[in-house]
């Protein structure tokens, strides 16, 4: 396999070493391997798959290969979930779980990316698998339709690396960071509300989402100003953005920092915890 790799790498028209996909592809048949195995082969070798070499400068290979070896759970899979999953697919990690026990129905449509005519009363959390599927073929991708909070859901999550909150409430947030304790992982959390969003990571080892925002409201902030679509799409950008520095290990634990963002005023804020 490393031959055949070093015989078809040609350098991009930035100067990057670089296996084709077309060339990974037939080198993934050739040796019965699956593609993620020469993807990470490739990169072993300090060479692009083409498929990841926009990403060279701003990732090493070894942390591009690193992160091909991570699972990460999506919990909810609607305005957040699905564009996280998406740019995480796209981003290079490896393994995906998809955890979403709800439907889609009209009022997703301003906003959730695989929300769309054709997928109404379908599935979330199989309909965001599917899409994944088609983006990243070397995504390892499962869906559960189920509360990632709940008893069922437990015997899905060994070895899991991160969790990505796509969740709504207070207390569904709350649980999930308990979840996150109790798993030993770090939970990257992102709330939306009208033009307005706030993102951080919250580690195992530091303060709970219940200790610094709550567990009970009768109401969310979402619910009074709405969610334009614009809003998710910014935050679950920045949350990637943290989730795969988590993940190269180029974040580490320290005090925890809260980005608040005002989309329409162009301005943000930072808190320190």
């Amino acid at each position: 396999m490393k031959k055949s790799i070093q015989q078809a790498m040609r350098p991009n028209a930035k100067g990057h070493p670089m296996l084709s996909e077309v060339d990974a592809e037939r080198i993934s048949i050739k040796e019965g391997k699956q593609l993620g195995e020469i993807y990470k082969a490739t990169l072993a070798l300090e060479t692009w798959p083409e498929r990841y070499v926009r990403n060279a400068g701003s990732f090493s290979c070894a942390e591009q290969r690193a992160l091909l070896g991570k699972k990460v759970c999506v919990a909810g899979c609607g305005g957040l979930g699905g564009y996280i999953a998406q740019l995480l697919a796209r981003m290079g990690v490896g393994h995906l779980l998809l955890f979403d026990p709800d439907t889609y129905e009209a009022s997703n449509l301003n906003r959730q990316v695989f929300a769309s005519s054709k997928t109404l009363g379908r599935a979330k959390a199989e309909t965001t698998m599917q899409a994944i599927q088609v983006i990243n073929t070397s995504t390892s991708v499962m869906a559960y339709k189920l509360d990632v909070t709940g008893k069922e859901a437990q015997t899905h999550l060994a070895g899991v690396d991160l969790i990505a909150d796509g969740l709504d409430t207070l207390q569904d947030r709350a649980r999930l960071s308990n979840l996150s304790r109790e798993l030993g992982v770090p939970m990257v959390h992102a709330a939306l509300s009208g033009f307005e969003a706030r993102v951080m990571v919250l580690w195992p080892d530091g303060p709970s989402f219940g200790e610094l925002f709550g567990a009970e409201a009768e109401t969310t902030a979402e619910e009074t100003l709405g969610t334009p679509a614009v809003t998710p799409a910014v935050a679950a950008g920045l949350q990637c953005t943290q989730i795969v520095r988590v993940l190269t290990g180029r974040l580490r634990f320290g005090n925890s920092v809260m980005v608040h963002m005002d989309l329409a005023e162009m301005s943000t804020e930072s808190y320190f915890f």
